[in-house]
């Protein structure tokens, strides 16, 4: 994997996942807060305070904040720009299975003539089996004609393999927070994060505005575009997912 222009670093992840310690820069991040014992989350998830001032995974209606370190054993990765052909209505596989559902239009997979065209629309034009990671042109009123090259980004879960293979904390573990006694570092204030915490079926260019994603779309945790079932604005999009650098930059605003 490339790193982009925009930040000089190393790379020490092979695969894109969670929050990019390297890149990102912040000035707040305390690491005191308590996260609830039954929550999940990913480094570069947008987390909530509940009632009891336990850190638990972002609702969408005001995140406090951005996790900097796991509390989870099962990850997503991101993909951008898979090449692949759509041939008749036969399912063509991607590289990975067990892909990250989504919900609304847009779903959780997005197909495209180029990695900046408009997207085509999942159900009408294509079908998607999450599970076992194929996209199936679809008959009849398909505008995707057959034996057309696309350009699929998806995100999937890794496997256990992967994770072995990505490495693990000092403790030999994924997850951080629980192994230090249930603490957990929130990023706040105004910072740019490099994260791949975002909702992949959508298209992003720089200066976009984001929002927390919500139940809703199953997209708890992550950022999305304007214009959906979230109205919290996290802020703008600072440097676009490629196939080489599948990071969303963002600038954040809260």
């Amino acid at each position: 994997m490339t790193l982009s222009a925009q930040r000089e670093a190393f790379q020490v992840d092979t695969i894109a996942r969670g929050l990019d310690l390297n890149r990102s820069q912040y000035l707040t991040a305390f690491g005191d807060y308590v996260a609830l014992s039954t929550t999940t989350f990913s480094a570069g998830m947008l987390v909530d305070l509940n009632s009891d001032q336990q850190i638990i995974k972002s609702l969408g209606v005001a995140p406090f904040g951005w996790a900097k370190y796991n509390k989870s054993t099962s990850f997503y990765s991101a993909v951008v720009g898979e090449y692949i052909q759509l041939n008749a209505t036969t399912a063509t596989n991607l590289a990975h299975a067990n892909l990250l559902t989504a919900a609304g239009g847009a779903a959780g997979v997005r197909v495209a003539a180029a990695l900046t065209s408009t997207a085509w629309a999942e159900t009408t034009d294509y079908t998607v089996s999450y599970t076992n990671g194929t996209i199936t042109r679809a008959g009849g009123g398909s505008l995707l004609a057959d034996g057309a090259y696309v350009y699929v980004n998806y995100q999937y879960a890794m496997t256990a393999q992967e994770l072995s293979d990505d490495g693990h904390n000092f403790w030999n573990f994924d997850d951080d927070v629980t192994i230090q006694g249930g603490k957990v570092t929130v990023i706040t204030g105004d910072a740019i994060l490099f994260t791949t915490a975002y909702d992949p079926a959508q298209t992003y260019t720089v200066g976009l505005q984001l929002e927390a994603g919500v139940a809703a779309d199953n997209l708890t945790g992550y950022v999305t575009v304007a214009g959906g079932t979230g109205t919290f604005n996290v802020g703008t999009v600072f440097q676009v997912p490629t196939p080489d650098d599948p990071y969303l930059g963002i600038k954040t605003s809260f």
